[in-house]
């Protein structure tokens, strides 16, 4: 059995899907946010109404608090929003799509946004579908997605992690391998290494589904969705020969190892958002960090993911030693990766980034230069001052 097509057979109220027939699914949650899918609310008139107030998520997280007239703008536009319907909401306590993960989503649901990361839902055993906005404005009334049912394709991953590698790593590997060949299609992700993957691994994994252009991706829960059978292609990576990876600016087209730009001058380094932000991740940065100094010249902006990662770092201890390394620790959400209006690079600038996104002009001037890479990486490039592997982790 195709899990996916498993999902999407249940939504639809039939026994089972063919690729590129036209389906109808019942969708389980609406996400809407301060990023794009704000903008699903302007295709809406004053009388329509929501197919259902407790399955529609407003999620103000992207630049909080605001840090721009227009920021504000769109805010208040949500706000209100929230306020009419009586939706769920939040404003400020961290990333939606974590928010979602840890407090509704389930095993099966679909759940419809317009961001990049809404494949991040398959690591719950779900399909996180990306719309455009005035799709979405008509899932909010009807409750209904009309789609074509794309292609399945399996990624088995076998072998063991190295020592140093994480879950950043394989993903980056996987799309550096197989991006080109995964658009239009949901990724099913399998194989004996998944049963050595965190939780926050399959989580880190799905975010980045986007950067392929594929539809979703998921975890299978059962492991009888682990065959061969149904999918249309099967690909398959060995993950111990996967060694820490890093994106180069402006796309994702060239990922190359750390290794290969180890000693390149950074200027700002950023832990947090949703690629970096959780639990296991400040953890992990910490470690690397303690008794540490950050580098003379160096910014380095911490971003829990949420409020309740924010107090357990906090609890733990992880926050002192990121401050104590000369740090900064800012609030939960977004942060940095956004881009808009926290940790703006200037002119020729490096920043190496654990979030997900590199684009040119994202995070200030054009000619700045933006890498990605894991929470590891960046927390021992920030000790450095240059691009370097984490080491004895």
């Amino acid at each position: 059995m195709v899990f996916g097509k498993a999902i999407l057979a249940q939504a639809a109220g039939v026994e089972t899907v063919q690729v590129n027939n036209s389906v109808s699914v019942q969708v389980d949650y609406c996400l809407i946010n301060d990023a794009v899918s704000h903008q699903s609310i302007d295709y809406l008139s004053d009388e329509d109404v929501l197919f259902n107030k407790e399955k529609v998520a407003v999620i103000i997280d992207h630049d909080t608090p605001s840090g721009s007239e227009s920021s504000s703008v769109i805010q208040r536009k949500l706000i209100n929003f929230a306020k009419k319907h009586d939706t769920i909401y939040y404003h400020g306590e961290g990333v939606g799509y974590q928010l979602m993960l840890d407090n509704y989503v389930k095993q099966g649901e679909i759940i419809v946004g317009t961001g990049e990361h809404m494949a991040v839902f398959g690591a719950a055993g779900a399909l996180g579908l990306t719309v455009k906005p005035e799709l979405l404005a008509n899932v909010l009334k009807t409750g209904v997605l009309d789609l074509q049912v794309p292609e399945f394709v399996k990624i088995e991953l076998t072998g063991q992690v190295g020592a140093g590698v994480y879950a950043k790593d394989i993903m980056l590997t996987v799309i550096r391998e197989f991006g080109a060949r995964l658009g239009g299609k949901i990724i099913t992700f399998s194989g004996e290494t998944c049963n050595d993957l965190t939780r926050n691994d399959k989580i880190t994994i799905c975010n980045l589904a986007g950067k392929t252009k594929a539809v979703s991706a998921v975890f299978p829960i059962d492991e009888s969705c682990c065959s061969n059978d149904g999918y249309d292609v099967v690909y398959r990576l060995d993950v111990s020969a996967v060694r820490p990876a890093i994106v180069k600016p402006d796309s994702y087209e060239e990922i190359v190892l750390v290794r290969e730009l180890a000693g390149m001058r950074v200027n700002e380094v950023f832990i947090g958002g949703c690629s970096a932000g959780r639990i296991e991740d400040l953890r992990l940065a910490a470690d690397i960090i303690r008794g540490k100094k950050v580098a003379k010249g160096v910014r380095l902006l911490v971003a829990p993911i949420t409020s309740s990662v924010y107090v357990q770092a906090l609890q733990e201890g992880l926050l002192s030693d990121f401050i104590d390394a000369g740090a900064v620790v800012m609030n939960q959400g977004c942060s940095v990766c956004w881009g808009k209006s926290q940790g703006i690079i200037d002119t020729d600038e490096v920043l190496l980034s654990a979030g997900s996104y590199n684009s040119k002009g994202w995070a200030g001037a054009a000619t700045a230069k933006i890498y990605n890479a894991s929470a590891a990486t960046a927390a021992a490039s920030a000790i450095a001052g240059v691009i370097a592997e984490a080491k004895g982790v």
